[in-house]
């Protein structure tokens, strides 16, 4: 299958393996979808910049991220949704 990929150097089109179903989660079949260019757009631009200018941007995700390091650890701040 074919995914979009941003990062370093901007924008990407690659083949990658299929999603496989594990157990404790769902597999869902996308019928259509729709990339917004004024997010995906701030994503692109984003990529090129190196993580401390990032950071930068963002001083508040800095800070929540360094709060959940610190009362949750490392494990916890590297998990979807923390």
């Amino acid at each position: 299958m074919k995914q979009v990929l941003l990062g370093q150097g901007g924008v990407r089109l690659e083949d990658v393996p299929a999603p496989l179903v594990e157990p404790g989660t769902v597999l869902v079949r996308v019928g259509h979808s729709c990339i917004s260019v004024g997010t995906e757009m701030s994503g692109v631009r984003e990529s090129n910049l190196p993580l401390w200018k990032r950071a930068l941007r963002r001083p508040a995700q800095v800070k929540r991220l360094m709060e959940v390091v610190a009362t949750e650890g490392v494990t916890r701040a590297r998990s979807p949704g923390s």
